[in-house]
């Protein structure tokens, strides 16, 4: 489904007007965004270069000949070499590059059900605000602590940036570079879900929330919290919860360090993490796994467990990217659909 084929550089053109817009409140009804133009561009570097495709030689014309000698027929013109695709030039094995070392093997195996658009890669340029913005908020990150980092808004981490040393105002390009990754239109990465938070400066309410204790997670109070409620019940403490609510932020910091491990690919990164308001996260969505089990947890190796077996068994859980989804995302046995 995603075997993408070319690179080309995300184009930039938003300005930071956004920035400073008030608090709103989450977006429920899906938003499609198409604000960001994509234009040809260069690979990253020359490792990530793709083999051009051999240039197609003219027919040639046949000499003439006397009335009497049979036409010469012209050369035959070599075949044209097929371009390369990206994941079959990557300097660094699969796993160097993503913590389920399956995930690109996964994606040449789907099948096709449309044409992919060319992978969107980061310019040099953007690259440079992407590397320092994202070493912003892991600043964020460490100063307000994981669990907050979680529910914290977009409006309140420029705030907190700008007060504490610790952290550090946002350069100028780190915001445009923000911005235009929030407002992408994600079916230029092959992205192909629900928009549900359209704004950048959304918060997440605390009273409507409520923090899951020893996770570090928190769900939203109503159907997320009785649903994992009724998991617990039903399989006591075989399976926990790996992921609740993600705000705006903690989706952009999340899409970035993922694309920050596929060298500025954001087009592989959302084939395995929504790209930032499209997650079903900011709205009710939790990843739950099997204890002790760690990382394997976000791999389809959870798929295959006694603890993922009994979930299903249990005939009131709904998966929201089942193997072979129409929505460009890989298959995520741990992803609880709520909303």
């Amino acid at each position: 489904m995603i075997a993408r084929r070319n690179f080309i550089a995300l184009g930039a053109g938003l300005t930071a007007s956004l920035v400073a817009a008030g608090y709103s409140r989450l977006c429920l009804t899906p938003v499609v965004e198409n604000v960001v133009l994509v234009e040809q561009g260069l690979p990253v570097s020359q490792s990530q270069a793709l083999p051009q495709a051999l240039p197609q030689a003219p027919p040639q014309t046949p000499p003439q000949t006397p009335p009497q000698t049979p036409p010469q027929t012209p050369p035959q013109t070599p075949p044209q070499t097929p371009a390369q695709s990206p994941r079959e030039n990557y300097a660094r094995p699969p796993g160097d590059h993503h913590p389920d070392s399956m995930i690109l093997d996964q994606i040449a195996g789907e099948p096709s059900q449309f044409e992919p658009p060319a992978d969107v890669v980061l310019s040099p340029v953007q690259r440079s605000a992407f590397n320092s913005a994202l070493a912003r908020l892991r600043r964020l990150q460490n100063y307000v602590g994981y669990g907050n980092f979680n529910i914290i808004g977009w409006d309140e981490s420029l705030k907190l940036a700008q007060e504490r040393d610790a952290v550090g105002a946002f350069a100028q390009n780190e915001l445009d570079l923000i911005e235009q990754l929030f407002f992408t239109n994600a079916e230029t990465l092959g992205f192909y879900g629900d928009k549900v938070v359209s704004s950048l400066s959304a918060t997440i309410v605390r009273r409507d929330i409520e923090k899951i204790p020893g996770s570090g997670h928190f769900l939203f109070k109503g159907d997320s919290i009785a649903t994992y409620k009724r998991i617990r019940q039903d399989l006591g403490d075989l399976v926990i919860l790996t992921s609740g609510i993600r705000s705006v932020v903690k989706q952009i910091y999340l899409f970035m360090d993922k694309a920050e491990q596929v060298d500025g690919n954001l087009s592989l990164a959302s084939y395995s993490l929504a790209p930032p308001g499209h997650s079903y996260h900011a709205v009710g969505d939790f990843d739950v796994g099997k204890k002790g089990f760690g990382r394997r947890n976000f791999s389809e190796a959870f798929a295959h467990t006694d603890e993922f077996k009994r979930l299903i068994d249990l005939g009131y859980l709904n998966i929201r990217y089942p193997e072979q989804n129409p929505f460009g995302v890989r298959y995520e046995p741990w992803h609880i659909k709520v909303v």
